[in-house]
């Protein structure tokens, strides 16, 4: 008999308790509203931002030229070229690394930071060690807004 008023009392307290803590079943009348507050109190809160290719903030490398031709070369020979590129950012321009595409080529660039409007180049030496066309990349990366440009060497060697 007290197991069974025991059982009574907790089911009286425990019941109001566990209808107050459980989730409520989501229904389509109720569901909707809420995801179009909360959808339309995102959107006043972050406006939009227009960006465009014009919106610079920091530095920006600019080439003359993304590309250069070696021409005609003979096997064994070793060419090089300078390109130059100008910092049209706003902020001081660093190289942080150039990587060539294969061993035949040896980078070398400016050190220094490039001041907005100044230039800088980067030198490419290429060996000639195999016979054909040529088509080799140096890439180059910066804490430019555009933090990565490819260059390309071009060349066709002869025997």
């Amino acid at each position: 008999m007290n197991r069974i008023l025991t059982t009574l009392i907790l089911a009286l307290f425990i019941g109001p308790l566990a209808a107050q803590t459980a989730p409520k079943k989501a229904t389509p009348q109720t569901e909707a509203p809420q995801k179009e507050t909360v959808k339309k109190e995102v959107a006043k809160e972050t406006p939009k931002k227009e960006v465009t290719a014009t919106t610079i903030t920091g530095a920006e490398i600019s080439f003359e030229k993304n590309y250069f031709d070696f021409g005609n070369l003979k096997l064994g020979d070793v060419k090089e070229s300078t390109l130059t590129f100008t910092n049209t950012g706003k902020k001081p321009l660093i190289l942080d690394d150039v990587i060539s595409s294969c061993d035949c080529t040896e980078v070398t660039w400016s050190k220094e930071p490039v001041m907005p409007g100044q230039k800088g180049t980067i030198k490419a030496k290429y060996t000639a060690k195999y016979e054909g066309m040529i088509s080799k990349r140096v890439t180059v990366y910066s804490n430019a807004d555009s933090y990565k440009k490819v260059l390309e060497l071009q060349g066709n060697v002869t025997k």
